[in-house]
């Protein structure tokens, strides 16, 4: 694991997923490639300054290689000096370990996940839920839920659904008035768009749809066809895909509709918390306490400060 690597220094053999590469020049005009590789633990900065057209051809971002080289410490940086690249076939190798990942085991997020849909007591809703899930299983608990502003990891699509769905449970325990059903299923439903606005789980980028559509859009026409199709209740429908589509709260912020029901209000301010939160916990994990974090673009360009821990019994 990189985690374990950047302490030392010596001879590496192991399997890392490029991040990114650059071809780039040296003082003495000669090519040799700039890489950022990645685990699950984090990631690390390498070169490799002997460099043939094949590795260039490899080196690319979400590639798996076995890496031949030297740890170094480089000013006062871990750097690894790589000697040789070798393409690895993926097909028995589990993505999830190259990859940052949700900090709650996958399979432990279906079983709450499984949980959360059988809570809901609407049958209309309920066979919505359950077919819009089942038939993007796969993508749905692996894609991340961004690229690089919040959950951004394999497993985030899901992790940020159910920590909405679960705050969403307690409000409807503090809001007796708001619905239950309609809370659980827009919480589940509300980011499905991202399994086709984002490319995949390795090397995430924007697809074309993710452009020029966008994941609300997105997920309200994925819920909208499904539940026409399964002849859901018109209103019942009409409800929960206005859920989708308000979720951000402001057009300004790629909401087309704003938020006309409690139920659409609280599913936005709760998937606003989650989202930036995590925003600033990524923030906080470069930072010492009783430090400011550098300016977070998404939190209108602040500056938070983290404070030192408080102790029990003070």
């Amino acid at each position: 694991m990189i985690k374990d690597l950047i302490e030392k220094e010596g001879p590496v053999n192991s399997i890392f997923m490029i991040k990114s590469a650059v071809k780039a020049t040296s003082s003495t005009g000669a090519f040799y490639l700039s890489i950022v590789l990645q685990d699950m633990s984090g990631t690390l900065d390498a070169k490799m300054w002997q460099i043939t057209e094949g590795d260039i051809e490899l080196a690319k971002p979400g590639t798996l290689v076995r890496i031949e080289g030297i740890m170094l410490n480089y000013k006062g940086h871990p750097q690894l000096k790589i000697n040789s690249l070798d393409l690895v076939y993926d097909d028995t190798i589990d993505i999830s370990k190259y990859v940052p990942v949700a900090p709650i085991k996958i399979e432990d997020l279906k079983v709450t996940l499984a949980d959360y849909i059988n809570m809901i007591e609407d049958s209309d809703l309920k066979t919505l839920v359950e077919k819009v899930i089942n038939t993007n299983y796969e993508k749905y608990t692996t894609y991340p839920a961004a690229v690089s502003i919040h959950h951004a990891y394999y497993g985030g699509i899901l992790y940020h659904s159910l920590s909405i769905c679960k705050m969403a449970l307690d409000m409807c325990d503090h809001y007796p008035f708001l619905s239950k059903d309609y809370m659980i299923a827009g919480s589940l439903l509300h980011d499905i768009g991202k399994i086709y606005e984002l490319s995949g789980t390795r090397a995430t980028t924007y697809t074309t749809e993710g452009n020029l559509l966008g994941h609300i859009a997105l997920g309200a026409m994925i819920v909208y066809h499904e539940g026409k199709k399964l002849h859901t209740d018109s209103e019942k429908l009409e409800v929960l895909v206005h859920m989708i589509l308000s979720h951000h709260g402001e057009q300004e912020f790629g909401s087309p509709k704003t938020p006309l029901t409690r139920e659409a209000y609280t599913l936005h301010v709760l998937d606003n918390l989650d989202a930036k939160l995590d925003c600033i916990n990524n923030y906080y994990k470069g930072v010492e306490e009783g430090q400011l974090t550098s300016r977070i673009p998404w939190m209108d360009n602040n500056m938070f400060y983290k404070p030192y821990k408080t102790k029990k019994g003070e």
